[in-house]
């Protein structure tokens, strides 16, 4: 693994050495030319002419007016593009990017701008804004600068954001990884905790100011989230209103809809939003094989499906400033949603001569909630001196879950019959209290300390209950009802960490200190209620960082994280409403630890990006997915799936993010990663896996005539590999087109993405000691849609934020997701 790594990183210093080579150091030169009327060709007097550096387009470096026959010369200093704009009032604002400074004079002859149309009231200066920006601890992405934001939703956008990609399940994954916390404008929010894939598409991504990627979170944010975090920032309130209408409808008869308002009333500032979503689905198909090592027997399955999935989505944000220093901020969102699914599976069994042994038919109804309510209140007192805060915040979350099941087996060959009811109920809440201080001694030394307690409550409910043919009534099953389970967890945390910065150095360092208990009471069997042994984690946390040139950055961290298992793995609901593959949480679970290192490069310029990151990191305790076979007490064999804490885990990874601005209308952008993957029981039974994995997502935007935008993009993923198998590749590709109308208010797209194909396969397979499974998925992939939305309202002036609140990234959660979780603060 070693040579691996280094191996990459040699790749990264060549990669950055012949990058370095191609920027010239900085020099003195001398900007001339005529800012000239592109109808008459008449010199235009006093015209605006300004410079920026190309990392910094939102800050001129240099500004002046034309002389009275639109003549000027412009004295610079600079290393890399510079940014120049020429303005004049009644005229549209001209863009010129300077790449060549070979000469000390450079000479523009004459700058042709036009007339607009339209009168102006005032002067406006646009600067071309990267897409991506690199901060000590952050990667941003600018979706406003996006021009698909119009129309498309969250998740789309998530798709083009660094180190994020999307699996062939669409699960949201993070530098390879679903060990990562979703927030909203860095409060704690339950919106992704059931499903937040449903929940983003339903987000109209217009409403969204920029998606952070905080790859090493800082000692602020709690010890929990392996990979990261990942950070929505929507749009702040205005002084007047601005608001926005968007629906879209797709060919399955699924629709989204969404209104969104932010407004200012003197020192009252409200922003609130309002989304709804309904998916049906058309029948998806399914196949699997189960191989019996032992008995040589063969298991086939064959089954059918139809699902639906709806969901809605508000929240509210009401911010007052009670002085310039004084700030309260209370905020509420609430979000739930209900799905269905109904099918039929028919199983039957073959001996190692071929001859059929056992057949049964099980027909299913399933109906499931899911949900969660958030409420933030927070004080924010600021200080003369800039950047100096003292934070006091408070958070009570409540997620339900709940799903009821109806299963009806039909033996036809030695297996009975039998008809059964299902009910399990699990919710989550937590009540956090938090504050935060934040002392800038100068503008290279900057310290924050804070203090956090958590009071957290998981709990589930199960019901099995069997329908006794003699009576026609529904019976409860002994035994399966004992499970019923509570969780009661406190953790207390501290943190300090010192950030210097001094010139082109930037450093930050920092530790946490966490102490957690944990107690588990079983409702109906109290004889095995257990205390898990509290225990205290240092945590540390280290990130370097070098400007190499005005574009070019080059940063080393270090970092330590947690992991709880979330109620999805301790909970014991024994789910056998297939009875051939069970699954049951583990209440005995304990805290992952997992080390991180990385060493990144980055390049950013309007015209062009690239991000390179080598991570290395293990884990010795991580929690993994197993399975073996196990009989019932008629003998019938079963596959049975749990959580435990067995995993050695050791990963060598390589992410590149690149956009390239080709011309005005033309760009292209990839989103690659390629890593190497050792999982390692020490457990014969279960084994260990190793292998390479990669996957890549690419994208062209194209401004073609009549304000008509093309976005064409595609991705494939090679196998994933897992610890007892593997899951299949998985391409992707789709386009759509975006018209542009009424002043740019609003915007109509049509998207498609695997128009050729009705269907997407997904084959995944298990092999453990005892037994081999391979299961094929069919299920509908091609989907088209027409998106409409559209803005109005006057903005004039922002609503202040409390840029500190509560942070809960510290839960692992179940199905390959992000949690719930809360933020840092928006910076």
């Amino acid at each position: 693994m070693k040579k691996i790594f280094f191996t990459l990183t040699f790749i990264l210093f060549a990669i950055l050495s012949v990058a370095s080579q191609t920027n010239n150091p900085a020099q003195n030169i001398t900007i001339k030319g005529i800012v000239t009327d592109s109808t008459t060709n008449e010199s235009i007097p006093f015209a605006t002419i300004s410079a920026y550096l190309a990392e910094t387009p939102e800050k001129s470096i240099k500004k002046m007016a034309a002389d009275v026959n639109g003549k000027f010369e412009m004295p610079v200093t600079a290393s890399d593009t510079l940014l120049l704009t020429f303005e004049s009032v009644g005229m549209n604002t001209k863009t010129i990017y300077v790449t060549d400074f070979s000469s000390k004079t450079i000479d523009l002859g004459k700058i042709l701008i036009s007339p607009n149309d339209k009168i102006l009231t005032e002067v406006v200066v646009t600067a071309a804004k990267p897409l991506v920006k690199v901060d000590l601890d952050k990667i941003t992405y600018d979706t406003k600068s996006d021009p698909e934001s119009e129309t498309a939703n969250a998740f789309e956008m998530l798709k083009k954001v660094p180190l994020i990609t999307v699996d062939s399940e669409e699960k949201i994954q993070l530098k390879g990884k679903s060990d990562y916390k979703i927030f909203i404008n860095g409060k704690p929010s339950n919106l992704t905790s059931g499903n937040p894939t449903e929940i983003l598409k339903t987000l109209p991504a217009s409403t969204i100011k920029h998606i952070e990627v905080i790859t090493e979170p800082g000692v602020k944010y709690e010890s929990e989230g392996l990979s990261g975090i990942i950070n929505i920032v929507t749009e702040k309130a205005v002084v007047g209103y601005n608001a926005s209408v968007n629906a879209s409808v797709d060919q399955f008869g699924g629709v989204n809809g969404g209104v969104s308002l932010t407004t200012k009333i003197g020192k009252l500032g409200i922003s609130t939003r309002l989304n709804y979503g309904n998916r049906p689905r058309p029948e998806s198909f399914s196949t699997g094989e189960r191989f019996n090592k032992i008995t040589e027997e063969t298991l086939f399955q064959d089954g059918s499906y139809k699902s639906r999935n709806q969901n809605q989505y508000g929240t509210i944000e009401l911010n007052y400033e009670l002085d310039t220093l004084n700030l309260i901020s209370l905020s509420g969102s609430g979000w739930g949603g209900g799905y269905s699914s109904k099918g039929l599976t028919t199983s039957f069994q073959k001996d190692i001569n071929g001859i059929e042994n056992q057949r049964f038919r099980q027909f299913y109804d399933m109906q499931g909630s899911y949900g969660g309510y958030d409420a933030n209140l927070n004080y924010q007192r600021s200080f003369k001196k800039p950047d100096k805060l003292f934070t006091v915040s408070y958070r009570l979350s409540y997620s339900p879950n709940g799903s009821e099941t109806n299963n009806n087996i039909i033996g036809d060959l030695n297996y009975f019959s039998e008809n059964r009811h299902i009910k399990s109920n699990s919710s989550g809440s937590e009540h956090t209290f938090q504050v935060d201080y934040t002392e800038p001694f100068n503008k290279k030394h900057v310290m924050e300390l804070g203090v956090k307690y958590i009071l957290r409550y998981n709990g589930s409910e199960t019901d099995y209950r069997q329908l006794d043919t003699l009576d026609n009534q529904w019976k409860v099953l002994e035994g399966m009802n004992l499970n019923d389970m509570l969780q009661k967890q406190g953790i207390l945390g501290a943190y300090g960490s010192y950030t210097f910065r001094l010139n082109k150095f930037s450093a930050r360092a920092g530790t946490r200190l966490e102490h957690t208990n944990t107690t588990i009471d079983f409702k109906n069997n109290p004889s095995n209620n257990f205390e898990v042994p509290s225990f205290t984690n240092l945590v540390p946390n280290v990130r370097l960082s070098y400007k190499l040139q005005d574009a070019m950055t080059v940063q080393l961290g270090y970092n330590q994280r947690l992991s709880r298992p979330g109620i999805w793995y301790l909970n014991p609901f024994f789910n056998n409403s297939d009875p051939t593959n069970v699954s049951q949480g583990n209440p005995n679970l304990k805290t992952e630890i997992s080390n991180s290192f990385s060493l990144s490069y980055s390049y950013f310029t309007p015209k062009f990006n690239l991000n390179v990151s080598l991570n290395t990191g293990f884990t010795n305790n991580s929690i993994e997915r197993t399975t073996e076979l196990r009989q019932y007490e008629d003998g019938k064999t079963y596959q049975y799936s749990t959580y435990q804490n067995i995993g050695k885990s050791n990963y060598n990874s390589m992410y590149t993010y690149g956009r390239w601005q080709i011309t005005q209308k033309l760009s292209v952008n990839l989103n690659a990663s390629m890593s190497y993957n050792i999982y390692d029981t020490g457990i014969p039974e279960i084994g260990r896996r190793e292998g390479f994995q990669y996957q890549f997502y690419s994208g062209a935007n194209y401004t073609l005539p009549w304000d008509l935008y093309l976005s064409a993009n595609g991705g494939y993923s090679s196998p994933w590999i897992a610890l007892q198998g593997q899951y299949s590749p998985w391409y992707y590709y789709g386009a759509s087109l975006t018209k542009q109308l009424l002043n740019n208010k609003m915007n109509i797209s049509l998207r498609a993405s695997q128009m050729f194909e009705k269907y997407r396969v997904s084959t995944n397979f298990t092999e453990t000691p005892t037994f081999r499974s391979e299961n094929t998925n069919h299920y509908p992939f091609r989907n088209i849609s027409l998106s409409v939305s559209y803005r109005f309202g006057e903005m004039k002036e922002q609503i202040q934020r409390t840029r500190r609140g509560i942070s809960n990234d510290d839960v692992k959660s179940e199905g390959g997701e992000g949690g719930a979780s809360g933020g840092g603060g928006e910076n």
